[in-house]
């Protein structure tokens, strides 16, 4: 197999870097098969996709792969990119225990990263799997996911923002997902916000 050679600097904690993460947990991968070390991130929002490849190229100096694949639910074609590297896979485990939704795991490599860096990967995590919703005459956050471990390293991640959170179950047609809660909009909006720019408005519209 062909070693691709990396970007100068690749092994430092940027925001760029920061943000690929929170994506691959989010609506991405990283795994091995067939001795090919895969990075791929599949999303319908252009926006996200094409900022998470120019996150690529800047942190690790690769081009992507672009492809597309029916939705198991509605058919319909999702866009996605791909990577192959054993290098940039072994640099994004230094981060988390792995790239599955069941069992991905925060490490301390980026929990102790500085507020800025994990600004940015709750943004980008948010931009994922967060979504907005109305209340009655106010909005509320729900971020979801079926790792419930993984959810409460990310409820302490947002009490550091002092963004106050609770986290609720029985979501999905199995029930077996849970959610962070956040009802205190402007906080979310003033300490963390979104980078997607139609959340973002949605939120603003909802404060």
């Amino acid at each position: 197999m062909r070693i691709k050679k990396l970007k100068s600097g690749f092994e430092k904690l940027t925001k760029e870097k920061a943000r690929i993460i929170a994506h691959l947990i989010g609506d991405g991968c990283a795994f091995i098969s067939n001795h090919d070390y895969n990075i791929k991130y599949e999303v319908s929002d252009t926006e996200l996709l094409n900022s998470f490849e120019r996150d690529v190229v800047k942190v690790y100096g690769l081009k992507l792969m672009k492809g597309s694949k029916p939705s198991g639910k509605t058919g319909k074609l999702i866009p996605f990119v791909r990577l192959r590297s054993k290098l940039v896979y072994m640099d994004l485990l230094k981060y988390t225990s792995s790239y599955f939704s069941r069992d991905w795991k925060i490490k301390r490599r980026l929990l102790s990263s500085s507020g800025e860096i994990k600004r940015e990967f709750l943004k980008a995590f948010f931009d994922d799997e967060g979504s907005i919703f109305k209340a009655g005459n106010r909005g509320i956050i729900k971020l979801y996911s079926i790792n419930l471990k993984g959810l409460k390293q990310i409820q302490r991640m947002l009490t550091r923002f002092n963004v106050t959170s609770y986290i609720s179950s029985g979501y999905g047609a199995s029930r077996n997902v849970y959610a962070v809660i956040i009802k205190d909009l402007k906080s979310f909006y003033n300490k963390i916000g979104f980078n997607l720019r139609r959340k973002q408005e949605k939120l603003e519209a909802c404060i």
